[in-house]
């Protein structure tokens, strides 16, 4: 081996040594590899430091900052400065404008941003409708194709209430389920019995969902097992409604099936 082919792995070795200590401190050397290189060419492409956080891993995927942005228009050397106006609370939502002014460019670049009232960074709403603001303008004002992370702002939306769902609405999507699943065999403990339609719910007949009815759903279902004596002729099960084991009436006792 020559001096010259030594000094070469030497360097190589230790750019490889550089680099992993680079993605550790950034925590990217946890990240499946394409996207681990997907967030190394990003930062490549625009000249951007992941140590201060010009480029970050959301649900993973990349995306640069709207500090990226200021440091890639600064660099430009054509960024001749930037106006924002007072956030305001429009309905729901905080808003902001931002006007971004390039040297080599006779018209500005113009855009609002906003941010919920009631977002996760509900303290922050106005200086955040800002920050989504400038983005969107320098975004356009310097040509930056790569998505940005003040976008995203729609994922700090809060959460919608959800409903309580009915008995009649649990039956319904369990028989949903069974017919996109092109099946016709019944759930719960009565394997005789076919599920009731919502209807049949809302009437008092019996449910049969896969899980054994609470106390609460058996007393708002009175009436009896409706499940269907295919082996003998001696007419539906009279155990009460929501029973487990076997079914049973006048004619004699026959297994759940």
């Amino acid at each position: 081996m020559t001096n010259e082919t030594a000094i070469e792995e030497q360097r190589d070795d230790t750019e490889r040594k550089r680099r992993l200590a680079l993605l550790k401190a950034v925590g990217w050397d946890r990240l499946p590899p394409e996207q681990r290189d997907l967030a190394v060419a990003i930062s490549t492409k625009y000249e951007l430091d992941p140590i201060l956080r010009h480029v970050v891993i959301v649900d993973g995927k990349p995306f640069i900052t709207r500090d990226a942005l200021l440091f890639i228009a600064h660099r430009s050397g054509q960024f001749d400065g930037i106006e924002i106006s007072r956030p305001v609370l429009v309905g729901d939502y905080w808003e902001a404008e931002a006007t971004v002014y390039r040297k080599d460019m006779t018209h500005p670049f113009t855009y609002y941003g906003r941010y919920p009232a009631k977002g996760k960074n509900t303290a922050y709403a106005p200086e955040m409708a800002i920050k989504v603001a400038e983005s969107m303008a320098l975004r356009r004002a310097f040509n930056v194709a790569a998505p940005v992370i003040e976008e995203r702002w729609d994922r700090d939306l809060p959460e919608p209430p959800v409903a309580p769902q009915t008995l009649a609405e649990r039956v319904a999507q369990k028989r949903t389920v069974l017919a996109a699943n092109h099946e016709d065999v019944p759930l719960g403990g009565h394997m005789g019995a076919r599920l009731p339609t919502p209807a049949q719910v809302e009437d008092g007949e019996p449910e049969l969902l896969g899980d054994p009815m609470s106390e609460a759903d058996s007393a708002s279902l009175p009436g009896l097992c409706m499940a269907e004596d295919t082996a003998l002729d001696t007419g539906p099960c009279d155990q009460p409604a929501g029973h487990f084991g076997p079914h049973k009436n006048s004619g004699g006792v026959w297994p759940n099936r």
